[in-house]
């Protein structure tokens, strides 16, 4: 290890050289604090042996230097003083001394407090080379979260299907890089479209997993989405599956996980584009609103438990009859849980009041609605994902 030694006594200075020499450091000498200074900022000794009183720059001066050179590597300073009064040395440990040895030194003591500041600067080193390492992976990871969402954006919906009598709109706020929740629209035949929400338990890239896993499982693809079921003709034929079957086939397909407890909330709807029915499962998620073109708002039930949480549970329906120009909306709790600074929940009430904009189309109403919680949450970030799939009959 290379030191610096500032010392203006010539005595002690030859006799600090010897006996570092001896116990095999490389020496750096300097008379004076700007001498030492100097020599630091070309060699960046990590360690520093140096007087209190020094002329041109005294070891009070030197030490202040130093530190305010703010060098990324740790530069641990001894201080050498004839000062014995406490108050004296704390002055020069609050100016950024390590440690201090009183004048007249010892050999053997000198020698131990070396062999400690090593140790300590060996410390210093590896905690700063495991931080390097944190912040190298850390960075890794934002960069793979960034790409994640990206990939679990890619299968959101970018073209809503809409239909001559029939608009579908959505919207999906996540709280963090990843969301929980999920959502589609989806043709089903010449006549049905099928839409759905889920919202999976907890956060981060477990949840978004699993969203994703369930986006593929319900998808368009009839060999594959259990949205679709084979036909019993003997031909190769696939029937609509029913909401409330799909809810069953699901729950049998993703039993709750033991170890981390991870479930969904599930809403799945069959709108009858002919005649504005509506046939829709809600497996322990919000039950829908409907904005009717004239009369208040509906609210409807949730039908059953999340899914993955009882075996072989089943699932019954609801019936919604929409006439010309009724609305209605599937959402997220994300939306009417969330709080004020008060604590006050923004719940179901406010969230029809707020979809009740005859004058805003259907985009800007789904819109209107993120707003309102974002400004009920004190425009802070949301505590969990906000989602809404939203339908205009027309």
């Amino acid at each position: 290890m290379r030191i610096l030694v500032a010392e203006d006594d010539l005595t002690i200075r030859t006799w600090l050289k010897i006996k570092l020499s001896k116990w095999g450091y490389e020496i750096d000498l300097a008379e004076d604090g700007e001498q030492a200074f100097a020599l630091h900022q070309k060699h960046k000794h990590g360690l520093v042996l140096t007087d209190w009183m020094m002329p041109n720059l005294d070891g009070i001066g030197l030490i202040d230097k130093i530190r305010e050179s703010k060098d990324q590597n740790k530069t641990y300073i001894i201080m050498i003083t004839a000062k014995q009064e406490g108050k004296d040395l704390i002055t020069g440990i609050e100016a950024g001394a390590d440690d201090y040895i009183v004048k007249p030194v010892v050999s053997d003591e000198l020698h131990a407090r070396l062999i400690a500041a090593e140790r300590i600067l060996e410390l210093e080193r590896e905690l700063q080379r495991q931080n390097s390492s944190l912040e190298l992976a850390n960075a890794q990871m934002k960069n793979d979260l960034i790409v994640a969402a990206r990939i679990q954006q890619s299968f959101l919906p970018h073209e809503v299907p809409q239909y001559e009598n029939v608009s579908f709109e959505w919207g999906l706020l996540p709280c963090d890089e990843l969301a929980g929740d999920a959502l589609n629209v989806i043709t089903l035949d010449e006549t049905h479209a099928g839409f759905y929400l889920l919202d999976v338990s907890g956060h981060g890239v477990a949840a978004a997993l699993l969203a994703m896993t369930l986006i593929h499982t319900l998808s368009a693809d009839k060999h594959n989405s259990i949205l679709f079921e084979k036909g019993g003709n003997g031909e190769v034929q696939y029937d609509i599956r029913s909401p409330s079957k799909v809810a069953e086939v699901l729950n049998n397909n993703f039993p709750m996980d033991d170890i981390i407890g991870q479930y969904f909330t599930f809403i799945y709807g069959v709108l009858d584009r002919s005649t504005g029915q509506v046939k829709y499962v809600s497996a322990g998620h919000p039950g829908p609103i409907q904005i009717p073109v004239h009369g208040d708002p509906k609210s409807y039930p949730s039908t059953g438990m999340p899914v993955g949480f009882v075996a072989d549970s089943h699932y019954g329906e609801e019936v919604i009859n929409l006439e010309s120009g009724d609305r209605l909306f599937f959402f997220s709790d994300g939306i009417p849980e969330t709080v004020n600074k008060y604590g006050e929940q923004f719940g179901r009430d406010r969230l029809s009041r707020n979809l009740q904009q005859d004058k805003l189309t259907l985009r800007e109403c789904i819109d209107n609605l993120a707003v309102a919680a974002l400004k009920w949450n004190g425009l802070s970030l949301m505590s969990d994902d906000v989602s809404v799939v939203g339908l205009e009959f027309k």
